[in-house]
């Protein structure tokens, strides 16, 4: 009797050792309620947060595999005293996707809806087919990920629907810096990010850097990009192209707001800065909304290539600068063969663009837009240091725009759903946004990724990535 009251006795030590303190949190390291991230995820319940401290040693939680099955759940790493953020790594792991191993480090399941996470660096997720994820969102809705950095994986995020109006909406990708991803198994196939789905939202964030593929791959009915630092991609910067009964339907549109986006100018892939139709067999009905950019490439290739039926663009208030390359041939627009450089296609206003950009058909259904001299520059502070911000009162960038008042009821209905901000702010280094200077707006807007300050230069650290070179690789 007394063997086994004492063995009642220790099995309930062991569950309650596992047991939320209080209702909703569990907390998971060195001397926590859970010594694993696998125990934790069995004992939690829809709504719950799990915690998960650094450990003691400081070295990486390892061969981690987490499926999250449960909606509503957060999963939140807590920094070290340095700042660091808590390290889940894959190495070893064959993230194959078969019985209860996920294609990922960390999986959203259908049953995830709301799910959280936060707090991560997540590195080593591979696979043989070569995708494995870093984070994958396997058609649950409403899944944000937060403040991870996230490189050295077969893709970054993936994430995918099944089709319908419903999976995976509202994806939310913020203040993550997402780097140096890809697999040479999957030669140009395997992307820093790879989405799917009917909605996603990328903003403060930094992509950089795609080891193969493009920095942004997009199969999504809807996508909205904005406040984000874009740049050095093996290939495109961004590649937005069809999906199965998703790209299909009306207003499948991209909103590209207030980004600085950057060509490699020694990359050897594609030199085409944003793709927008398909490489598949279905059609891409909708716009390419490009607003507020900084675009920086010297390549003869397209800023913007329409490659479907169905695809339109409109530029409004964008600076596209060739970097004073002595290369020709630079195209702002390429549509496919046969379609015609018409209002309906191309339209927009109040851009300033390098002279080769200004010169063919495209720029001429451009509205009040500056066509630079060849060799003129934009008042950047500091290209070699990534620094895009404005130094000078220059009346070509400055009270020359459209105000963001009036670009708004421009929009179609759709990119409400994306929560387009009341207020048009920019990027703030690292992984944040801050509000955009107001002094001239009252009467005008301004061009570009940043707003001009008349009075001060931008604290060292606040520009796009300026504490490295602008073409560094990862």
């Amino acid at each position: 009797m007394k063997l086994w009251f004492g063995a009642v006795i220790c099995i309930a030590a062991i569950l309650a050792a596992c047991l939320p303190a209080r209702a909703g949190e569990i907390t998971v390291g060195p001397h926590k309620m859970c010594p694993t991230i696998e125990r934790a995820m069995a004992q939690a319940h829809a709504g719950d947060t799990i915690v998960i401290f650094p450990r003691e040693d400081g070295e990486p939680y390892e061969r981690v595999a987490i499926n999250v099955d449960k909606a509503h759940l957060t999963i939140r790493g807590i920094h070290d005293k340095a700042g660091r953020r808590l390290c889940l790594s894959g190495q070893g792991v064959d993230y194959t996707g078969q019985g209860r191993m996920p294609r990922a480090i960390v999986q959203f399941g259908p049953d995830a809806e709301g799910g959280r996470l936060e707090g991560f660096e997540l590195v080593e997720a591979h696979n043989a087919e070569g995708n494995g994820a870093g984070v994958r969102i396997d058609r649950a809705s409403n899944v944000t990920i937060g403040d991870c950095e996230i490189h050295g994986c077969d893709m970054g995020i993936m994430s995918g629907g099944d089709g319908t109006t419903f999976a995976a909406a509202n994806q939310r990708i913020e203040s993550c810096l997402i780097y140096a991803n890809g697999a040479s198994a999957r030669k140009g196939q395997s992307h820093n990010l790879y989405l799917g789905g009917t909605s996603a939202m990328i903003t403060n964030s930094e992509v950089a850097s795609s080891l193969d593929g493009h920095n942004i791959k997009s199969r999504c009915h809807l996508m909205l990009v904005r406040y984000c630092y874009i740049h050095d991609s093996a290939n495109r910067e961004l590649d937005l192209v069809d999906g199965e009964r998703q790209t299909t339907r009306r207003l499948s549109d991209a909103v590209l707001l207030g980004n600085i986006i950057i060509k490699d100018p020694n990359g050897a892939g594609n030199h085409a800065v944003i793709h927008f139709g398909a490489d598949g067999e279905f059609e891409h009905n909708g716009t390419l909304w490009l607003i507020h950019n900084t675009i920086v490439t010297p390549f003869a290739a397209a800023v913007a290539e329409l490659s479907a039926t169905q695809t339109r663009v409109r530029l409004i208030n964008n600076i596209i600068w060739d970097g004073n390359t002595t290369e020709h041939g630079q195209q702002l627009v390429q549509l496919a063969a046969g379609r015609p450089f018409s209002e309906v296609i191309i339209s927009g206003s109040h851009n300033w663009l390098s002279k080769n950009f200004g010169n063919g058909p495209a720029a001429a259904n451009l509205e009040a837009s500056y066509i630079a001299p060849a060799g003129e520059s934009p008042p950047f502070w500091d290209v070699a240091r990534g620094d895009y911000h404005l130094k000078a009162n220059d009346l070509h960038i400055v009270a020359a725009g459209l105000p963001w008042s009036q670009i708004v009821p421009l929009l179609p209905t759709t990119a409400a759903e994306a929560r387009l901000p009341a207020d048009l702010g920019q990027y703030k280094w690292p992984l944040a946004t801050q509000a955009r200077p107001k002094f001239h707006l009252e009467v005008a807007g301004d061009l570009g990724a940043y707003g001009f300050d008349v009075f001060m230069r931008p604290p060292k650290g606040e520009a796009g990535s300026e504490s490295r070179p602008a073409t560094h690789r990862w």
